[in-house]
């Protein structure tokens, strides 16, 4: 099987005029064809990608893009003390509460946008790749040979996808410090560190590429949107900014109900239902040497999705119970 894709993520299989790959010969590893990258290089473009990097440059990317984050908070806590932005709100005169939302946009916000960004710019951005893969426009048979080339889907290496995993890689990293400064709880030190080590798997041994275009890369659009609506929450954010600023509140709230659908209830389960098909038929395959060698990360990685699928419904509930309440209290 050829298992290195195209440098803009398309597999090999197109117009139905080259079949899918077969699975009978899924045992190679993750593409790294010629000479090894050298390593501890900085990766910001996508040239660096080319083949699979080596860890010392992906951790060192991933440490200054942390450092980058930590340079725009303290940015905007500098702004933020600025006269100029003060005099529009008493709530803004308090040190703590624009430490607050200096932390949700000057990390949070950027960093989704980071995400989202590059999840946008891959050619088909978004569910695109993962569609590129499985489309067969002739026939269904040809789509059913295209389903069955799961092995493009899961095992081949895709530097869009990796590069994407490295971003948010970092960005959990800085949110797990920060949900322990912060004292945030339990749960997001969970979550936090489950991201971690999914990003973590997804570059090595290098597992669903493709799908992090949409996982950690479009879908995080709606993070974006949650983050600057946090700031608003008496809890998470700054009791009494939603009293400030209430069309600013409404604007979020409007921009996180649409991005969230869209993103989390629309494109979420058909990327999950594809994911899921393809894990499955890579562990019943008795000839997927990666497949038996990662079982444990498949496993687990089909457990987050299911737990994360589920919640997002769970959460679409709660969002339209607060969106009836403050109706109310209009």
């Amino acid at each position: 099987m050829r298992t290195r894709s195209r440098s803009r993520g398309r597999s090999p299989a197109r117009g139905g005029k080259t079949s899918a790959p077969s699975n009978s010969n899924v045992s190679s590893a993750p593409s790294k064809s010629g000479n090894p990258p050298p390593g501890y290089q900085l990766m910001f473009a996508l040239k660096y990608y080319r083949t699979q990097p080596q860890i010392s440059s992906t951790v060192l990317t991933s440490f200054v893009w942390c450092m980058c984050l930590v340079g725009f908070e303290k940015i905007l806590r500098w702004l933020f003390k600025l006269n100029l932005v003060q005099n529009l709100s008493p709530i803004l005169q308090n040190e703590r509460n624009t430490q607050i939302i200096a932390r949700h946009i000057g990390t949070d916000f950027a960093a989704a946008v980071m995400c989202s960004y590059l999840g946008l710019t891959v050619k088909n951005g978004g569910l695109g790749p993962i569609w590129e893969s499985l489309k067969s426009p002739r026939s269904e048979k040809l789509y059913k040979k295209a389903r069955k080339g799961y092995a493009n889907r899961l095992w081949t290496y895709n530097a869009e996808g990796f590069r994407i995993f490295v971003f948010f890689f970092a960005y959990q990293f800085k949110n797990l410090w920060d949900a322990y400064v912060w004292n945030d709880g339990p749960e997001f030190i969970f979550h936090h560190t489950v991201s971690i080590i999914t990003s973590w798997h997804g570059m090595y041994p290098g597992l669903g590429q493709i799908y992090a275009v949409f996982f950690m890369g479009l879908s995080e659009i709606s993070t974006a949107t949650l983050v600057l609506l946090a700031n608003f929450d008496p809890t998470l954010g700054v009791d009494g900014l939603a009293e400030a600023f209430p069309l600013t509140k409404i604007i979020c709230a409007v921009a996180f109900v649409v991005t969230f659908v869209t993103c989390r209830n629309v494109m979420w389960p058909y990327a999950g239902w594809h994911y899921w098909k393809d894990s499955l038929e890579a562990l019943a395959n008795p000839k997927d040497k990666l497949a038996k060698a990662n079982s444990g990360i498949l496993k687990r990685t089909l457990f987050v999705l299911v737990s994360l699928t589920f919640l997002q419904f769970l959460w679409l509930g709660q969002i339209f119970v607060m969106g009836y309440q403050e109706i109310q209290n209009m």
